[in-house]
């Protein structure tokens, strides 16, 4: 007789994280198949329940599950089921699950019926889960289950948003859950909304409810205000709440960049998670992770896996914008955020409200830097040098654009292909000259320009910047100069950061000493072995920044929306800032001076 096991509260066993020996790793595991014999005795029912009950106390459901699965027992059919959907299996958890009949032990049939109503509630399908969990409260139960299942039944209900609460009422068979469902979803809306909404219903309602049940509803609805309220009532997510999140990465050599990029955010991601986790008794988050090719795994396929097999909340990744352009149509049609950490390219986000650029755009890094250097260095006069050939282009021409609207002159505007040129620029610095002498004042007839626009990156650019500077320096140019991230790694004399004023935007900027850096500098040498780069903290910074995110919606169907009005995220590395778009608006700007470069600090 296999040894029974009452009721294992669900919350306490939520599904823990899993540490990936590597990134080329299959993320799921790969499961032993076949029969698993135990001291050669394929028939000790008892020891393979034990065996599979060690394993799913340790979190390692995938695994207890086979053992669970050489039970044919109601109670090996009910941890079979448990094990699938603390996992995220929630199809194989149901397949199990629905094999447990009345006439099984009543034990665990309700642990059954319950668990399935978790499983529909996690895959999205919120009226089936509800029908469950009706059904349970309307016969004889154990009063403690009766007493989870009712505060499952009525978190749901407060939990739902007005187009998962319809999507509830398209999919519930029972008119108490109907009636819920409107009795609840009356906190959002306005009383003409509840009105409207109440008799088109009313025929429905006068058939299948009690004239007291509708005047009820009649009088609340009263006493609702004529106008929505700037914020609305959102109702607490149910305890032990699992928010599945989706990782793609793309498949590379190991010991190659794009290895030891992937590598990095992922480990940022998985800290952030196992932080979170510690951090929130009532709900937890979960990693799947998928990696992508050309040939093996698309990212449109990994994108259509994770939103029909594995249901995720969120998206993190791809990192490229050439992939994140691939699956943006996706994460719109399926109506999954997806969150890219490093894409930047302009063309991505064009009313698309599911994609979300942590990386500011070229087209956003122009219009910062202009409002930088008109309305913070007080720049009024400026040019611009740029590669024609280059994506960096946009934001050379946002830089002009945003300047001259806040009321600056762009004297000089250079875009030129300069790897044809083979990088002559002497057609164009001596534009700049800071004396007569230095020049042909009757060509080049000298303007007083204060602000300089070096808009340069890829294949030369920063050969490019050396020889400009280098230029400059010897016509005794008087201009301020301004640069992107591509500046920080050219070869700049100390001789031009003397001479020059010089001033950089940069996505980057590490907070060594920040509470949050220490932590992640600690964990990651555990989790590695190694100390973070600038990847690691990204990561970290844009998982965090999601999980306190979904943390306060507590409904991921209200995360779009949010993550465009948050409140500005100061990470460990970046700042992250929507400011009402999808595009991060945040980026720092750098002083480069002749020992060091330090963070500008803005004027009050």
């Amino acid at each position: 007789m296999i040894l029974m096991i009452t009721r294992l509260l669900y919350l306490l066993l939520l599904p823990g994280l899993f540490l990936m020996p590597g990134l080329s790793a299959a993320h799921e595991g790969n499961l032993p198949s076949n029969r698993i014999f135990i001291n050669g005795n394929a028939d000790n029912e008892e020891a393979l329940f034990e065996q599979g009950m060690e394993l799913y106390r340790q979190a390692q459901y995938d695994s207890a599950a086979v053992f669970f699965e050489q039970l044919e027992t109601a109670e090996g059919r009910l941890f079979t089921g448990k094990s699938h959907w603390a996992a995220g299996n929630y199809q194989l958890a149901r397949h199990h699950l629905y094999t447990i009949s009345r006439n099984d032990d009543p034990r665990f049939y309700d642990e059954a019926r319950y668990t399935l109503a978790l499983t529909y509630f996690q895959s999205h399908q919120f009226g089936k889960s509800l029908d469950i969990l009706q059904n349970m409260l309307s016969r004889p139960l154990r009063q403690d289950l009766r007493s989870d299942v009712r505060t499952l039944y009525n978190q749901i209900l407060s939990y739902l948003t007005i187009e998962q609460r319809k999507q509830a009422f398209l999919q519930s068979e029972l008119s108490a859950v109907h009636i819920d469902l409107l009795r609840y979803g009356l906190d959002y809306m306005t009383r003409s909304e509840a009105s409207a909404l109440l008799e088109a219903l009313r025929p429905y309602f006068e058939t299948v409810a009690d004239v007291s049940i509708i005047t009820s509803l009649e009088r609340r609805i009263a006493r609702l205000p004529d106008q929505p309220s700037d914020v609305r009532s959102i109702g607490s997510a149910p305890d032990g709440m699992v928010y599945t999140i989706g990782v793609i990465l793309p498949e590379a050599s190991r010991g190659s960049t794009t290895w030891q990029v992937s590598r990095s955010l992922y480990h940022g991601y998985l800290i952030a998670a196992e932080q979170y986790n510690r951090d929130h008794p009532s709900s937890k988050i979960r990693l799947k992770m998928l990696e992508t090719s050309d040939t093996l795994l698309t990212e449109e396929a990994a994108v259509s896996r994770f939103a029909w097999d594995k249901k995720v909340d969120a998206i993190l990744g791809p990192f490229f914008s050439e992939s994140a352009h691939r699956v943006a149509e996706l994460a719109e049609y399926y109506q999954i955020p997806v969150i890219t950490p490093l894409a930047n390219a302009d063309t991505l986000n064009i009313s698309n409200p599911y994609l979300f650029q942590m990386n500011p755009t070229f087209e956003t890094r122009g219009k910062q830097m202009a409002r930088f250097a008109v309305q913070e260095l007080r720049l009024d006069t400026l040019a611009v040098i740029t590669q024609s050939n280059q994506p960096v282009s946009a934001e050379a021409r946002a830089f002009r654009v945003e300047a001259e609207r806040l009321g600056a002159t762009v004297l000089h505007y250079f875009s030129e292909n300069f790897e044809r040129r083979a990088f002559e620029v002497g057609h164009i610095t001596p534009w700049f000259a800071g004396r007569e002498r230095f020049v042909d004042i009757e060509e080049y007839p000298i303007k007083p320009v204060k602000g300089l626009y070096l808009a340069f990156t890829g294949s030369g650019a920063e050969h490019l910047i050396e020889l400009i500077l280098t230029d400059l320096q010897a016509i005794r140019s008087n201009v301020t100069i301004l640069s992107n991230q591509t500046i920080a790694h050219a070869n700049v004399s100390t001789a031009a950061r003397r001479y020059f004023d010089i001033y950089y935007s940069d996505f980057f900027h590490l907070k060594r000493d920040s509470r949050h850096s220490l932590l992640l500098r600690d964990e990651y040498r555990t989790l590695t072995g190694q100390s973070p780069d600038d990847y690691a903290y990204l990561g970290y910074d844009v998982a965090r920044f999601l999980f306190k995110t979904l943390n306060e919606v507590r409904n991921p169907a209200r995360l779009k929306n949010k993550m465009r009005v948050q409140p500005y995220f100061e990470g460990t590395i970046s700042r992250i800032d929507f400011n009402g778009t999808h595009v991060n608006q945040h980026l720092n700007f750098m002083h480069m001076g002749r020992d060091e470069t330090i963070l500008y600090q803005r004027r009050d």
